[in-house]
């Protein structure tokens, strides 16, 4: 795979996005197809979950979505903040390495070890957001709380639950910078999967092909590339953070010998 650049210092908002799409070119043969699991399965769901609690609609109107129907909104924000957190083992992996300097293979990005703490982190991240999600307001501080756990917990080595406390505290450090650049890069995605998604559908409907199934297609693809970038800024936002606030840049100059991924772990 081709190595991405990440330089190791505070990066601009603009920087960090950047490094973001370069470790999703770099890691793309993983992140992709890993993305794209994941983004069918979660399609298959929102089909039902369009069916059941928006009659069909993929955007509903607000007035559509008050009362029983939240339910929905909850379960499709959850699923996509869990799916995210999923791609962001391997991607975490990717930033890893090349942090430090070190080529990366696909085998290495898809090693089991530590699956169980990231499923764990994962279902968290889904609770998390769905319950919040329920409340007035709930995602916007729900989407972001949870987004670097994953990350602490495969770059900084610490166990499942040191991994919440700390990916929670990370994404607040600096006046919840983490935070805003997290509902940024969120956000920005969502327009660009909205237009490909609307007009992918048209455009088959164009040729007599509609429905729930084809647009549920449509979203999946587009899904595919947002979940894959979005999880590798959450890991590129979260080794920046640690540059930012821990001064792990500095650190890393005093060691001597080549660099690992095992030297980004945090003391126990």
């Amino acid at each position: 795979m081709r190595s991405p650049s990440l330089p190791l210092r505070p990066l601009t908002v603009g920087e960090l996005l950047d490094a973001a799409m370069e470790v999703t070119r770099g890691a793309g043969r993983v992140l992709l197809p890993v993305a794209f699991g994941l983004a069918v399965l979660e399609q298959l769901a929102m089909v039902w979950i369009r069916e059941n609690f928006f009659d069909g609609s993929v955007f509903p109107w607000i007035g559509e979505i008050v009362g029983p129907a939240w339910l929905g909104v909850a379960l499709g924000t959850g699923m996509e903040s869990a799916v995210i957190a999923l791609v962001g083992v391997p991607s975490a992996r990717a930033v890893a390495a090349t942090a430090v300097g070190v080529p990366f293979r696909a085998r290495d990005l898809l090693r089991p070890r530590g699956i169980g703490s990231a499923a764990l982190l994962v279902l968290v991240t889904f609770l998390v957001t769905f319950t919040l999600t329920l409340l007035p307001l709930g995602w916007l501080p729900a989407y972001p709380l949870m987004g670097l756990t994953v990350a602490a917990l495969v770059i900084d080595g610490v166990g499942p639950l040191r991994a919440i406390g700390r990916g929670v505290k990370m994404v607040l450090r600096s006046g919840a910078r983490a935070a805003a650049i997290r509902l940024l890069g969120y956000f920005a995605w969502l327009l660009l999967r909205l237009g490909f998604g609307f007009g992918a559908a048209s455009a088959l409907d164009l040729v007599g092909v509609s429905g729930p199934w084809a647009t549920a297609a449509c979203f999946a693809l587009v899904n595919t590339m947002a979940y894959a970038n979005l999880a590798s800024l959450d890991a590129v936002l979260h080794l920046e953070t640690r540059i930012r606030t821990e001064g792990l840049d500095i650190a890393l100059t005093r060691l001597p010998g080549a660099l690992t991924p095992g030297h980004l772990v945090v003391s126990r």
